[in-house]
């Protein structure tokens, strides 16, 4: 018979699930599965690390390609019976991919606290990203989804969600886990192309700050 101790932490962690996001929820399961704590005061919504990891000790990072493999995209509550549905292209597959490098090249790699590293090293971090979530407001900016080429207004583009894996890149081993999901644009304005590439590399912008934030206050424990 578990104790009444045991059974209040019990309720209070089944408590805290409950309020969490699906993205979060999914990152604290992969977090637990793989020995992980959480992280308190993330750069993120939620973050979880290896105890005992000596993160101060990795001062390069293999970047991997974004991962759109899981992607999953919500169709507008918007969208009319003429309209296409929103579809990831590979154009913006490219484009995203794009804005990430550069946005990791400025915030990661920027001031040489770390360096962009290309083969496994005992001071070498492998980092996955995968872009789990898109959530438009609208319909898609181009011919196939708005046919009588009309204007369109939201608050914003919508919201995306992107998980960040750092790995030991000898051992392969998960030491880092953290997922956010991002607003991009909180404003009325028109909803075009320009405006959502605009959204989009600021978001890049936002997460790579963040991450390189979050890895220094890691080093620092």
């Amino acid at each position: 018979m578990k104790s009444p101790i045991v059974v209040a932490i019990l309720m209070l962690s089944m408590t805290a699930c409950g309020y969490m996001k699906p993205h979060e929820k999914a990152a604290l399961h992969q977090a637990e599965s793989a020995g992980l704590v959480s992280v308190k005061k993330p750069h993120f919504d939620v973050s979880f690390a290896l105890p005992n990891t000596q993160f101060a000790q990795y001062k390069k990072i293999i970047l991997s390609d974004l991962d759109f493999s899981s992607t999953k995209v919500i169709t507008p509550s918007t969208m009319r019976p003429f309209e296409a549905p929103w579809e990831l292209t590979d154009e913006d597959k490219k484009y995203y991919q794009s804005k990430y490098t550069a946005s990791a090249t400025n915030y990661l790699f920027g001031d040489k606290d770390y360096s962009l590293a290309a083969v496994p090293a005992s001071d070498t971090l492998l980092l996955k990203t995968r872009i789990t979530e898109i959530a438009p407001l609208a319909s898609k900016d181009d011919l196939k989804s708005r046919p009588n080429l009309m204007d369109v207004y939201s608050e914003g583009f919508g919201r995306m969600t992107i998980v960040f894996e750092l790995y030991d890149s000898v051992s392969n081993k998960l030491i880092a886990v953290t997922t956010d999901e991002h607003d991009l644009g909180r404003i009325w304005e028109k909803n075009n192309r320009v405006q959502n590439n605009f959204q989009i590399k600021l978001a890049f912008d936002f997460w790579m700050r963040n991450l390189k934030d979050e890895l220094e206050a890691l080093s620092k424990k």
